[in-house]
């Protein structure tokens, strides 16, 4: 079955002495079988992981996290609603999914439960970049935080990563990328880490670019929003003379109202502007985003049948089925 299934069908026998005290453990535990199933067999899967890439053999690249940045040159477009939504529905189907909050406004942290003017803890992004560039780095691991999502890790960002940015850009002289640092340190223990940057296009948005595989593109029907995303296309071209591997996994509308005659003039010629980057997907202007921020919440989980939490889930089936 598809790799994008969150769930699938496994049998094998297993001695009588483990299945009975997997019965056990869940009885004790209240947790259902299936999911002590899960827990053994990642831990299975990280034992043996560094042996599997070790071996650089066909199939390899399944162990390696998906990375993808959430990018807009314009802020207010919906790109931190949709790279929460992204992440909540991911863990939602089960897979292990980091998130880096590359916004020193913290809007992405606020979702996930560490808002930055109330969470003040030494776990955060600038601490991470710091301790990568010092003489003697703890594991970056000691700087990832759990969220509400049991799948769904974060690092996190207030405004005291402004004052490090200077530091990350110095560090580019002597050759070390802290994002890259940072994917290839953690990969192995997640399936997606997914930055959401912050609104801009410039030498710290270049290190991402030049860090990760993907760029999801927001665009609303409107003419300075499609000139944001020309300008993103236009620096992800240049940044792929670094990193090769870079490309857009899709262009997507958000927060469009269809009923109005801007969105039926400008959503045909925006998606003929970008075919065939454009996703078919369009997420609809809905109250549930503006409520869901308010409450501190991904719209996903503060909303889970409302219309847009229905429209990320038809986007994220159309990424997964385009980069696996």
């Amino acid at each position: 079955m598809s790799r994008n299934n969150p769930r699938t069908r496994f049998s094998t026998s297993v001695s009588k002495v483990l299945y009975e005290k997997l019965d056990r453990i869940a009885e004790v535990t209240g947790t259902q079988k299936t999911a002590l199933v899960d827990e053994a067999l990642e831990l299975l899967v990280q034992k043996y992981r560094g042996r599997v890439l070790a071996s650089g053999g066909e199939g390899v690249s399944i162990f390696m996290a998906k990375t993808i940045a959430f990018c807009s040159h314009k802020g207010g477009v919906g790109k931190t609603t949709s790279a929460a939504a992204f992440a909540d529905l991911l863990g939602r189907r089960d897979y292990k999914v980091l998130l880096i909050d590359a916004d020193p406004q913290g809007n992405l942290s606020k979702r996930f439960g560490y808002h930055p003017k109330e969470y003040r803890g030494a776990v955060q992004l600038s601490a991470a970049v710091l301790n990568i560039l010092s003489d003697d780095p703890k594991p970056l691991r000691d700087f990832v935080l759990a969220t509400q999502n049991k799948n769904v890790d974060i690092i996190p960002n207030d405004d005291r990563y402004t004052a490090t940015t200077k530091t990350l850009l110095e560090a580019v002289m002597l050759g070390i990328n802290a994002y890259k640092v940072l994917i290839q340190e953690l990969d192995g223990l997640y399936d997606y880490i997914i930055f959401d940057c912050r609104p801009a296009v410039d030498n710290e948005i270049a290190q991402i670019m030049r860090a990760v595989q993907y760029l999801m593109i927001p665009v609303n029907a409107a003419d300075d929003s499609v000139d944001g995303v020309d300008t993103v296309l236009g620096y992800a071209s240049k940044i792929r003379h670094a990193n090769p591997d870079l490309c857009v996994a899709g262009i997507f509308f958000e927060a469009v109202n269809m009923r109005t005659a801007v969105a039926h003039d400008y959503v045909p010629q925006i998606r003929a502007k970008y075919a065939p980057l454009i996703l078919e997907t369009i997420v609809p202007h809905s109250e549930d985003a503006h409520k869901a921020e308010s409450r501190h919440l991904p719209v996903t989980e503060a909303y889970p049948s409302g219309k847009a939490t229905r429209a990320y889930s038809k986007l994220v089936e159309e990424v997964l089925t385009r980069i696996g």
